[in-house]
């Protein structure tokens, strides 16, 4: 016979499974993220490295304190939730979330923290704003500030530096596959419309932005 106990184990374990789809791109382990088509979508909060606190705010909603990984419904918390994570001798971030309020790239660059490394690219944007509206992930990086020298600083700070020029060329990538369908000729000239001029200097912003934090952090960091 199974117990009361191990059959309500068993149902929590079969709605997790119900609620995910394949995995994310690999950067850690991670539980498989949610689907988008689920009644309530929610949104896999999960932080590098993983099992760290997360506090989330927002709305009306008391204030929810997590343990990553965990699949949080982010459309409780109004339309800009607030994720605080942070963990014994990591640097502490503080992600302000934002519903999707546009289709194209190039007009979520260049609306303050609508894009950011942490967070996954958004669903298809519905005529309102409803509960689908944020990410299927968030995964935020708490970048180590103790370390035993000098040397394994450097290291472990250049690959950070490393990680984010890569990820942020990825973003690039995307925007000028969306861009090149709306290149305009005039005088010989192959113009981008205005939009997408003002999406690849607030890219260039917020790869610059975070090259120097990490670079912050390199430098407020601890020698033990």
């Amino acid at each position: 016979m199974i117990n009361a106990r191990a059959m309500a184990g068993l149902a929590v374990t079969l709605f997790l499974a119900a609620a995910c789809a394949d995995p994310p791109p690999p950067s850690g382990s991670f539980p498989a993220n949610p689907l988008r088509d689920d009644a309530l979508p929610l949104t896999l909060v999960d932080t590098v490295p993983t099992g760290q606190r997360c506090i989330v705010t927002g709305g009306k909603s008391p204030p929810l304190t997590v343990t990553t990984p965990r699949l949080v419904p982010l459309y409780e918390y109004g339309d800009n939730p607030v994720i605080d994570c942070f963990g014994d001798g990591l640097v502490r971030q503080r992600k302000a979330m934002h519903v999707n309020k546009s289709m194209r790239l190039a007009e979520r660059m260049t609306q303050p923290g609508a894009i950011d490394l942490a967070f996954a690219p958004y669903p298809k944007r519905e005529k309102s704003a409803g509960a689908g509206d944020f990410p299927a992930w968030v995964r935020i990086r708490l970048q180590r500030n103790r370390f035993d020298t000098v040397a394994e600083r450097d290291q472990y700070y250049a690959e950070e530096a490393r990680w984010i020029a890569a990820a942020w060329d990825a973003v690039e990538d995307r925007l000028k596959q969306e861009c090149q369908s709306r290149l305009t000729q005039a005088q010989g000239l192959i113009l981008l419309d205005t939009q997408c001029k003002k999406a690849f200097r607030a890219l260039a912003d917020r790869r610059a932005a975070d090259r120097a934090t990490v670079e912050v952090n390199r430098r407020q960091s601890t020698i033990r």
